[in-house]
């Protein structure tokens, strides 16, 4: 690997992951106008995502032919409160966790103690749902046959690790066929 290659890696593998707040709280501002809530909901939709595109920072690092991050720099990762409003106490989480673990500033926190929970608070894809699901459903997820992994958050957002690159997906392939035949349908519980 030549020295360009190297310090571009290195900045995108030793970063530790961050949560941003500046895709919610440019969301959180754009849904605040009064004009916007007069609007239909995909002409909604439109206005935020050009919003969004015309306002987010970009990340362009020196030496990079090959640009593009989520947020404004290598691993700082937007949030989406419009599907799932993080409360304070994810955030915490997020921040201390063991495994992948995001920091999460104090300032981050504050702005969204201030200004992104309040106003989603409610309305969130989430709690709609939510609000829209059945006692029995409720009953099944609270007993854990559902996870709150897809509802609360957009698919491709998860954050993998590099097995992936190391055996590929043959590999992968490979071990799930190898584990089903080994697995009896008389050995599976009633």
């Amino acid at each position: 690997m030549n020295e360009r290659i190297t310090r571009l890696r290195n900045l995108s593998t030793q970063t530790r992951p961050s949560v941003s707040p500046e895709r919610a709280l440019l969301l959180t501002a754009f849904m605040q106008q009064p004009s916007t809530k007069r609007l239909p909901i995909p002409i909604q939709r439109a206005k935020a995502f050009h919003h969004l595109l015309t306002h987010q920072s970009i990340s362009i690092a020196d030496d990079e032919l090959i640009v593009g991050e989520r947020g404004a720099g290598p691993k700082i990762t937007p949030t989406y409160p419009e599907l799932c409003c993080h409360s304070l106490d994810d955030l915490s989480i997020l921040d201390a966790r063991a495994k992948t673990p995001f920091q999460v500033s104090q300032d981050t926190k504050d702005l969204y103690a201030d200004k992104v929970i309040p106003f989603w608070s409610g309305q969130s894809m989430r709690e709609r749902v939510f609000g829209a699901m059945s006692l029995s459903w409720h009953a099944a997820f609270e007993a854990g046959i559902f996870t709150e992994f897809m509802e609360q958050r957009a698919p491709g957002h998860a954050v993998l690790d590099d097995k992936i690159y190391r055996f590929g997906m043959t590999h992968f392939r490979e071990r799930i066929a190898a584990s089903s035949q080994r697995v009896a349908l008389s050995d599976l519980p009633d």
